[in-house]
């Protein structure tokens, strides 16, 4: 990962979570992300040739009737894997997508994608470790993220890349110590997550003799924490000594006692 990095944003639904029950996928949607901006998106119906139960149906909004017409994932197989081939994947609780998604590619004949992948739930949760929910359309709300349509891929996915470029830029703007101490945990993180982390220390440690705090802030046990600034506070005592009366007469003068 570095700058250049294209990451894949990725949402699907599906008609349950378990492949070995015949569980398929129903939507797909891929938002898009380099150089700190949504460059593109992509989003299929998918037909899951099997009935979708009313459970997902009433989820999602996706009925039967609307699935019909749609491709199968065996007809956009190569689209999508080209869409994802060289790209980082990305997906809030990304060890369900990608791993459903691998096991979709097998089944139709395709190798399993060996690209990196991340997860921002796990992100979410180092950066914002004081929430109590770290669903999407919870984090999207605290964010102040637009998110219409919840548990359709392509609300989801937008979502989601939106969500991404506000945690990097959280990630990019953590001071080296801070950065240094989670690392110093050696956190297991799903996926590639924690390559987000090393890269950014990476960064932080290049950049560390050009990217100095200003004067007025300091870096106290991980913080960025604004300087006291004794000169002035100096001053003022020093202006309130010098009115101070220092001898029986001048105290006469401001307290006479008759």
């Amino acid at each position: 990962m570095n700058s250049k990095t294209t990451f894949a944003v990725v949402d699907i639904e599906t008609t349950g979570t378990d492949l070995a029950a015949d569980d398929r996928t129903i939507q797909f949607s891929c938002c898009l992300v380099s150089d700190n901006k949504i460059t593109d998106t992509f989003v299929t119906d998918i037909n899951p040739q099997r009935e979708v139960p009313n459970r997902i149906v009433q989820l999602t909004g996706i009925t039967n009737d609307r699935l019909t017409h749609a491709p199968t994932f065996d007809q956009v197989a190569a689209k999508l894997y080209g869409l994802l081939n060289e790209t980082v994947f990305v997906a809030h609780n990304v060890n369900f997508d990608f791993p459903f998604l691998n096991a979709e590619f097998q089944r139709v004949g395709y190798p399993e994608l060996q690209i990196e992948a991340i997860d921002t739930v796990t992100m979410s949760q180092i950066l914002l470790p004081t929430l109590s929910s770290y669903r999407l359309q919870d984090l999207s709300a605290y964010f102040n993220i637009e998110h219409d349509h919840p548990h359709t891929a392509d609300s989801d996915a937008l979502a989601t890349a939106k969500l991404l470029l506000i945690l990097l830029r959280q990630i990019e703007e953590l001071p080296s110590t801070t950065l240094q101490q989670i690392l110093n945990v050696s956190p297991s993180l799903p996926q590639d997550t924690l390559k987000v982390f090393l890269n950014a220390n990476e960064v932080n440690q290049k950049q560390a003799h050009v990217k100095k705090l200003p004067g007025h802030l300091k870096l106290s046990s991980g913080l960025v924490i604004r300087r006291r600034e004794l000169g002035n506070d100096k001053q003022q005592l020093r202006s309130a000594n010098d009115r101070y009366p220092k001898t029986k007469k001048a105290k006469a003068k401001i307290c006479p006692t008759s």
